[in-house]
């Protein structure tokens, strides 16, 4: 037996001792009563100068009014807390608390859950997200989990119990799946499906959607009180969604706080919006009694939030009635993203149209498009949906 380890205590050291059994230096914590009952731990150390370091550095610590790290807390149990506790309480948007879940429960717990809290390291969470990328998830999956690290690790920190957020300097590697290509109509394929609409209670939705891009969300949800015929623009300020676990339809504030914006209306936008007030009207007068008024541009036929699923499967029936490929709502908005480029439109006017956070999404979205100078959106993006069979007219008859 090593010098030193008859004693059961090393000198002076109290809660520090050798116990023959494990061969081991123990360190026995005492944390006094937590709800109500005493908690003790033990920690064990193969010499005794370690237990007597972590001793005196817990010590100092208690000094200084910092908190015992619990170090038989597991990560898992901490997200839990966090999921409950801050998030779920918090101003955040119900589908962002769903998604915060879902990763959570998908990916971060399988792979970092079990760990001690405090034992986390920067490597850990750097070898996480590599792998996520060799697995092929993109660039934004990957951020939103960097996200949800440093977020609770942060949380934590707070809290003490942590000293330091491992997840800050983690960085997002590059995405190794390739890049989504972008589905836009071309000029003639957008004249056809606006035309093919026009029978359609959606024709004026349509319209808004292919020629300034709004999300699905945003455009379920605009009143017409958003709509200024005057200045001729429309206000977008919140948007509504399918949540999953929740049985109604969540109506909440745009994507993002750049979501929220002004646009500036083509004269054809202008023109839908006018013909939808109408088309509207008369729908209320149909209903009568049934008619849940909401005022909403764009309602259900009482009235009441469209499901928004449903525009999806209107559409879908729309392509294939107009001989066109399948295209989603969001197909839409790239479209109007495309021409408004094609007409000459700058980055930034497309990013504020768009109602995107960074310039830098809106580049790498379109990073196929070359660059045409800049040019005003709203005077613009009426040409587009002109009928290219006049213009091809009006062009031979300038030759000749």
């Amino acid at each position: 037996m090593a010098e030193g380890k008859g004693n059961r205590r090393g000198h002076g050291e109290g809660s520090v001792y050798w116990r023959e059994d494990r061969q081991r230096w123990v360190l026995e914590l005492d944390y006094g009563y937590v709800n109500g009952k005493r908690k003790r731990t033990v920690r064990y150390f193969r010499t005794q100068e370690e237990a007597i370091e972590e001793q005196t550095r817990l010590r100092t610590a208690q000094l200084e009014g910092a908190a015992p790290l619990d170090r038989r807390s597991r990560f898992d149990n901490f997200l839990d807390y966090w999921l409950d506790e801050v998030v779920e309480p918090s101003d955040r948007a119900e589908s962002t608390k769903v998604n915060y879940e879902t990763l959570v429960r998908v990916h971060i717990r399988p792979a970092l859950g079990r760990l001690r809290l405090v034992e986390l390291k920067h490597e850990d969470l750097q070898r996480f997200l590599n792998r996520k990328a060799v697995e092929g998830y993109s660039a934004s999956t990957m951020r939103t989990l960097r996200t949800i690290l440093r977020q609770a690790l942060n949380e934590a920190v707070i809290m003490e119990k942590v000293p330091r957020n491992v997840a800050v300097n983690v960085r997002v590697p590059k995405a190794t799946k390739p890049k989504r290509k972008v589905v836009a109509l071309s000029q003639a394929d957008g004249v056809t499906l606006l035309a093919a609409a026009e029978p359609t209670r959606f024709a004026s939705l349509y319209v808004v959607l292919a020629m300034v891009g709004l999300r699905r969300g945003e455009v379920l949800a605009l009143r017409w009180s958003d709509f200024n015929e005057r200045a001729a623009t429309l206000r977008v300020e919140q948007q509504v969604t399918r949540v999953g676990g929740i049985r109604q339809l969540v109506v909440g504030p745009t994507k993002s706080e750049a979501g929220q914006r002004t646009i500036a209306l083509p004269a054809r936008c202008v023109a839908a919006l006018q013909a939808q007030r109408r088309r509207q009207a008369a729908e209320r007068h149909t209903m009568g009694e049934r008619w849940r008024d909401h005022g909403l541009i764009f309602p259900s036929t009482v009235g009441t939030y469209l499901e928004p699923r449903a525009l999806n499967t209107h559409l879908t029936k729309l392509c294939v009635r107009a001989g066109l490929p399948h295209l989603g709502p969001h197909g839409l908005r790239h479209t109007a993203a495309t021409m408004a480029y094609a007409l000459g439109v700058d980055w930034k006017q497309i990013q504020d149209m768009l109602g995107h956070t960074m310039l830098s999404t809106t580049m790498d979205i379109y990073v196929d498009m070359a660059d045409t100078g800049s040019r005003d959106a709203a005077t613009k993006l009426d040409a587009w949906f002109d009928n290219p069979d006049d213009q091809a007219t009006d062009d031979d008859s300038e030759t000749a």
